[in-house]
């Protein structure tokens, strides 16, 4: 007897940064999705379920890092982007300037209710690796 899955196994979700994850440094949440060969990431708000573009044009480095910029609504400023999955419930987003001469960052907490979208962006990103 065959039974369909409807999301994709909890073993999947550990080696990908797709889906939504919590940032006090972010003020929110924030939604990781493909964006052509690359991942982007996007601010969530109550009106939008794809707001402003925070993430941009992060490519994989090496196992588990990617890089590219990332945009800092405060500053209003775009800087360099190093992401690292920490295990499938933490991602560490670091933002450098001068060069890489200065870094700051956070860890992201990954939101446990996966929405519909971010399912199957999962089982695509899954199917490529």
């Amino acid at each position: 007897m065959h039974t369909a899955t409807v999301a994709p196994p909890i073993e999947d979700r550990a080696y990908t940064p797709l889906g939504e994850w919590e940032s006090a440094g972010a003020k929110g949440t924030v939604r990781i999705e493909r964006c052509g060969p690359a991942l982007c990431g996007y601010a969530l708000t109550e009106s939008s379920r794809r707001g402003e573009s925070v993430l941009v044009n992060m490519k994989p480095k090496k196992h588990d890092v990617w890089t590219g910029s990332i945009y800092s609504r405060a500053s209003g400023n775009t800087y360099r982007a190093t992401m690292t999955l920490k295990g499938s419930g933490k991602l560490h987003v670091e933002a450098c300037a001068l060069g890489r001469f200065w870094c700051s960052g956070n860890d992201w907490t990954r939101v446990d209710a996966p929405r519909e979208q971010m399912i199957t962006t999962s089982r695509q990103w899954s199917a490529r690796s």
